[in-house]
């Protein structure tokens, strides 16, 4: 996914080994900004490959 989104010209991408989850158990922080637009369904399955 990151790197499809990356070339897409997105540029703060980054692959996280064991993903959001493994992320969020260490303890560590995450954001969520309501001023970024999300993702729509459509180009989330285009990006993801499938259903989601």
């Amino acid at each position: 996914m990151a790197h499809k989104l990356r070339k897409l010209g997105f540029k703060e991408v980054f692959i996280l080994k064991g993903g959001l989850g493994a992320w969020t158990n260490s303890g560590l922080p995450i954001e969520s900004r309501s001023d970024i637009s999300q993702v729509g369904l459509e180009l989330y399955k285009a990006l993801a490959g499938g259903n989601p």
